[in-house]
């Protein structure tokens, strides 16, 4: 949103649950997820869903310093050599900072983050981090698997140039993201929702839920060009969403 303030952030009157949704990581999206929150909390909630579903990425830093707004400590993210090893390459970490949190603590503020296949990047390091340090429940499906760190190097003085995958992220508690051509299913990489909170969706969940981004233009943040008339869309109720409100609800007794 262009001006967060303008917005009604609650689901609805009664849970006092908010609902933000990230569409990708940009230059402003730090400023605008605070003042969010800060007009949730003006609006009466008591608990946050940040949704990434759909998110590409963007800005790492903004990730971060998204992150960081509710964390006081401990690090957000770290890199690794490209094959997972932290201890074969320099590393690099960002950590919470004590100062600047936004939000208080999942005890008295609960808060859930929503992931899908397609949250990548960006989007996977803010979620990982917050799970990691349990500060909110992730809901959806198992994220994407993007979190390659690539270098530029020139060739033929200049005159040409190759892009090589020379380091990986990892969340705070060491997991490696990044999901390899020959990755398996089995193994380590995205982000896995907390136990109890994976929601897979049916083809038709999935077809109605990409409808109603549609109806918003909002489908990986852009509008949809040239995309035919919808018909009047069924009412869709989002099976992730009523997951998070219910894990919420449920952590609040």
């Amino acid at each position: 949103a262009t001006d967060p303030a303008l917005w009604d952030w609650l689901l609805d009157g009664e849970s006092k649950i908010a609902l933000i949704r990230l569409v990708t990581f940009s230059e402003k999206t730090d400023k605008e997820v605070k003042e969010a929150v800060t007009q949730a909390e003006a609006q009466g909630a008591t608990a946050v869903v940040l949704d990434l579903r759909e998110n590409p990425g963007g800005l790492l830093s903004q990730a971060a310093t998204v992150a960081d707004l509710f964390l006081s400590e401990g690090i957000i993210v770290s890199t690794a050599d490209r094959r997972g090893d932290a201890d074969k390459a320099p590393r690099r970490t960002l950590s919470a900072r004590a100062d600047g949190t936004n939000y208080e603590s999942a005890a008295q503020r609960p808060m859930a983050v929503l992931i899908n296949r397609n949250s990548a990047s960006a989007a996977e390091i803010l979620a990982a981090a917050l799970q990691d340090h349990k500060r909110a429940i992730v809901v959806g499906e198992r994220s994407y698997g993007k979190g390659s760190v690539q270098k530029i190097f020139p060739l033929n003085n200049n005159r040409a140039a190759v892009k090589l995958t020379t380091e990986v992220w990892l969340t705070p508690n060491g997991k490696n993201i990044h999901r390899w051509p020959d990755s398996k299913e089995t193994d380590e990489w995205g982000v896995k929702p907390d136990d109890g909170a994976g929601v897979p969706l049916t083809p038709e969940q999935r077809l109605a839920y990409h409808q109603a981004l549609r109806e918003l233009d909002q489908v990986n943040g852009k509008p949809v060009a040239g995309a035919p008339p919808l018909k009047q869309p069924k009412p869709f109720v989002d099976p992730v969403i009523v997951k998070a409100v219910e894990l919420l609800k449920a952590n609040r007794k």
